[in-house]
């Protein structure tokens, strides 16, 4: 989906070209439920819920400008199948488990949330994270290399869009994200 589809304001956005790798390595083909930490803007539930139309997504965020926009793109994009909760993670996410994990935003609750995600995956689950920060990837990718996953991978993505500046073009870079993802042993 491109970014312009969305409803925007200053609320932070997975963009489309991260979007699309998270979305892969969350492995969301014939799963049932998916559970996004830290919504912002919704593009990943809101991404997902359209391409698995049976999937039931979870999405908490704890800021009221994130819920604002967030409920106007579900109802911009008619999804039906987002369950969209205010709190904070993971104290007021549903204590069920989940097929996928996508983690956007932490707080300062990452080891938390974490230990949250790896308890509440089914067997062979996926957990994506994402960060611009290099302290908060490594903080994770170290975390996560003492438990009991699998597949363990760190990338980083660095993307750049072709834009006009006067009479020429540039390539205007976005912010490089570290993406995270493993599986549930």
């Amino acid at each position: 989906m491109r970014d312009e589809d969305f409803l925007r304001t200053k609320v932070p956005m997975t963009k489309s070209e991260v979007r699309a790798i998270s979305l892969d390595k969350l492995n969301l083909q014939g799963k049932n439920s998916l559970l996004d930490v830290g919504a912002g803007t919704g593009s990943v539930s809101l991404q997902a819920a359209l391409e698995f139309p049976d999937l039931q997504v979870i999405s908490i965020e704890q800021k009221d400008a994130a819920i604002d926009i967030m409920t106007q793109n579900m109802v911009h994009f008619h999804t039906g199948n987002i369950n969209l909760l205010k709190g904070t993670a993971p104290e007021d996410i549903p204590d069920h488990l989940y097929d996928a994990i996508f983690v956007g935003g932490s707080g300062a609750n990452l080891d938390a949330i974490i230990d949250f995600s790896l308890a509440h995956l089914n067997a062979s689950g996926s957990l994506v994270l994402n960060f611009i920060l290099n302290e908060n990837a490594m903080t994770a990718y170290q975390y996560l290399a003492a438990k009991s996953i699998t597949n363990l991978e760190m990338i980083q993505v660095a993307v750049s869009k072709w834009h006009g500046l006067g009479k020429g073009h540039y390539f205007k870079p976005q912010n490089p994200t570290m993406i995270i993802s493993c599986q549930k042993n």
